[in-house]
């Protein structure tokens, strides 16, 4: 996984409060698939940025369950986000029409 995916992903988990506390990164041997690691060293996820006929992929692995592939890194870290820290709400955007002094 190249430097700008995993800075993608070092950032996610720190905003979210989890990397430093509970979490690390690693990448695995093949340097293809990063491993978020909780403070015992067990790999709780892992991700993956390849190509595609359509563009950049991601794949996500969530401990032993199925890997899924997600088509952008908005999705990606929905779906990390959903697992590795529920409790926190999905934030939203709102825009309207501004006040005119």
């Amino acid at each position: 996984m190249d430097d700008t995916a995993q800075a993608i992903l070092r950032g996610a988990l720190r905003a979210w409060g989890t990397l430093n506390d509970s979490m690390f990164l690693t990448l695995d041997d093949t340097r293809e698939a990063t491993a978020i690691r909780d403070a015992a060293g067990h790999v709780i996820a892992s991700v993956r940025r390849q190509t595609s006929p359509l563009g950049w992929v991601w794949s996500v692995r969530l401990g032993d369950r199925r890997e899924r592939l997600l088509p952008s890194v908005v999705t990606a870290l929905r779906y990390l986000r959903s697992h590795l820290c529920p409790e926190r709400a999905v934030g939203q955007v709102l825009f309207g029409p501004g006040e005119h002094p």
